[in-house]
């Protein structure tokens, strides 16, 4: 599992890193450590290419991505 798959599916259940993504995607991503083109799609809503990068459908349910 990439390391942008295993951030999604524990943004998904832990109280802690839902908190901190929502203060502040993209340091709790880089705290997470996901490279700088995984959190630049994701901050631009990307949905395409985030399903490119972990190989996966992104379920809206299951992955917020930030207001821009």
């Amino acid at each position: 599992m990439s390391t942008l798959s295993q951030f999604i599916s524990d943004l998904a259940t832990n109280p802690k890193l839902q908190q901190e993504y929502q203060q502040d995607p993209a340091t709790a991503m880089q705290k997470y450590g996901l490279q700088s083109h995984e959190i630049d799609a994701v901050v631009a809503g990307d949905k395409a290419k985030v399903e490119q990068l972990t190989g996966h459908p992104v379920q809206p349910v299951t992955f917020i991505f930030p207001a821009k």
